[in-house]
């Protein structure tokens, strides 16, 4: 893991949407298994949507370890959860790929230049979520573990 790597939370939008901010950077396997406690944090709660902010974040592995974090969001997220991304300019292509994927498993997903531009959209696309029955599989988690 980089030594930089830190996140920022925060739920916006009336405590409906959950905001990461990601900054630094990070080795492959600890980014999975952070993205493996995010999905089971939003499977858990009652988090209508996610926007993850990489504006701050070198996002450098290459395209086949990147479609490993791709198949994380596309199979662990809660089904049909919105998800908006917000890039750098570098970050495009990736971003593109990502919300593509999401898409492609019905969950709905855009990638903006603005944080601003991606809680509008996210704000159009929250819908009241079903949690697990008490004493589910899992419990309310806020911590993401060392990895976004």
């Amino acid at each position: 893991m980089s030594d930089d790597f830190a996140y920022t939370l925060s739920m916006v939008s009336n405590e409906r949407v959950l905001s990461i901010q990601l900054h630094g950077g990070c080795h492959l396997e600890a980014t999975l298994v952070s993205l493996r406690t995010l999905a089971e944090t939003l499977s858990n709660n009652p988090i209508e949507g996610l926007l993850m902010d990489y504006n701050k974040y070198e996002l450098t592995f290459e395209m086949d370890d990147f479609s490993k974090v791709a198949d994380v969001y596309c199979t662990e997220f809660p089904d049909r959860f919105p998800v908006a991304f917000v890039y750098k300019e570098s970050q495009v292509g990736r971003a593109i790929y990502m919300t593509r994927r999401l898409e492609e498993t019905g969950r709905p997903s855009r990638a903006f230049e603005t944080s601003d531009m991606a809680l509008a959209w996210l704000e159009t696309q929250l819908v009241p979520r079903a949690l697990p029955p008490a004493g589910g599989a899992g419990q309310p988690n806020d911590s993401l573990g060392s990895a976004g």
